[in-house]
């Protein structure tokens, strides 16, 4: 990958090349795949996202189709949403790197969304949403066996999303948007010394970026009873740039990648949030039940395929295949009115996994998810709507089978979950 004409020794080259291979491979695998985020304080996490693009029935539905929003007035919603994760790795038998198991690598996240819509005229729509809808985070025991592929990963997004919604037809509304995403990339892993007899060093990557993408959604109302929602939302190109920083280098391994150019040199990492295709349908099947189904498609391949270079001199660069699946999703639910002002939720989803046992990572540990989520609205007036939902994930047991030149790492995650607590507020105008 990179050619070291200053090295001197067997042992410090193959250390260097470790080095140089978890600059330009292990930070740039980081969290690429699978790390949509359908939990975007929303009223639909009491249903695990069943029915996005077709409910149209609060302010949200400017993020989740905004065509729906055509069937609303003016409204104003905001979702507050902690997120509790639990990711810990079980050490198998074929790992060859000492250390421990790296502990609860989650934890708390604090997240939600807000949301509007805006009635100017009867058929048009204006509208907005600012979530985060892709991302991550994930802190290992600095002493576990995975930390020379990583001990803390990071990305974090914000995006916000103007949308525009007209009834072009009494039986169809279609909408669009653009969105600007700011994004946060953050990366830190240990360097092996060990050649040299001495204790990890370490090495940070952590910089920013603002990316931009669009969505267009439609909105088909069968009947009275029945509608059916398709929505588009388009990747969105992210570029990062940092001079990566190191800290407690052997003296000999410093002085080679000092002379190689590599300590100073910037790494640029270019990726892709995923483009998304999502079909839903909502069907009341009485005036009190109603039922909700999703498929979607998410382009998860595309975000595998990254970007790298290193502005030593001469520059290097390479495209990276992180070898990742695209992804689909089947979600079922249904809404029940217990009483007048109380609407029961429950909801069911499934996605397949984007990455193999071999080509997952300790950077990003989600195999096939299965999410179950519970809720209930509550019209306390004409104006107002508050709703608690929960919702559990099953993110399973990620295999995991990587063999780098420190050492090899192999396991499963034994704990591997994700707890969302749920609590929206809207106010109609």
């Amino acid at each position: 990958m990179l050619k070291l004409s200053h090295c001197v020794g067997g042992t410090v080259c193959g250390l260097t090349a470790g080095v140089l291979g978890s600059l330009m491979l292990g930070v740039s695998a980081a969290w690429a795949g699978g790390a949509w985020v359908y939990e975007t304080g929303a009223t639909d996490v009491g249903t695990a996202s069943a029915g996005r693009a077709a409910l149209a029935n609060d302010a949200s539905t400017a993020f989740g189709n905004p065509a729906g929003m055509t069937r609303l007035a003016s409204q104003a919603q905001f979702g507050l949403q902690p997120l509790i994760v639990t990711t810990e790795f079980d050490t198998g038998a074929g790992t060859t790197i000492a250390g421990t198991n790296g502990g609860n690598a989650g934890g708390f996240v604090p997240s939600g969304g807000v949301y509007g819509i805006y009635g100017p005229w009867e058929d048009l729509r204006l509208g907005f949403a600012f979530n985060s809808y892709a991302g991550g985070s994930l802190n290992y025991d600095s002493d576990w066996v995975g930390r020379y592929i990583v001990t803390e990963g990071t990305l974090l997004t914000f995006n916000l999303n103007p949308v525009i919604a007209y009834r072009v037809l009494p039986w169809l509304s279609l909408g669009a948007g653009f969105s600007v995403q700011w994004a946060k990339l953050k990366s830190e892993l240990a360097v092996n010394n060990i050649a040299e007899g001495l204790a990890d060093g370490r090495m940070q990557y952590d910089d920013t970026n603002f990316g931009f993408g669009g969505n267009v959604g439609a909105l088909f109302e069968i009947d009275t009873q029945t509608r059916i929602g398709v929505t588009y939302r388009s990747q969105v190109d992210q570029g990062f740039d940092d001079v990566p920083s190191f800290a407690q280098l052997g003296p000999g391994l410093e002085t080679i990648l000092q002379a190689a150019g590599v300590l100073d040199a910037s790494l640029g990492l270019d990726l892709t949030i995923p483009q998304e295709v999502m079909v839903s349908v909502y069907r009341d099947v009485t005036d009190d039940l109603a039922v909700m189904a999703n498929f979607n498609w998410q382009d998860w391949s595309q975000f595998g395929d990254i970007g790298v270079s290193l502005s030593t001199v001469p520059p290097r660069s390479q495209a990276v295949d992180a070898d990742f699946d695209d992804t689909f999703q089947a979600a079922v639910g249904a809404h029940y009115r217990l009483a007048a002002p109380t609407l029961l939720q429950l909801g069911f989803a499934y996605d397949t996994s984007a990455v193999s046992t071999a080509n997952r990572s300790p950077t990003l540990p989600v195999d096939r998810q299965i999410r179950f989520g519970v809720g209930v609205q509550y019209d306390v007036n004409a104006d107002y709507v508050i709703g608690f939902a929960y919702e559990y994930a099953d993110l399973g047991s990620a295999d995991i089978d990587v063999t780098r030149p420190s050492g090899t790492v192999q396991g499963d995650y034994e704990a591997n979950s994700l707890n969302v607590f749920n609590l929206t507020v809207l106010h109609r105008f």
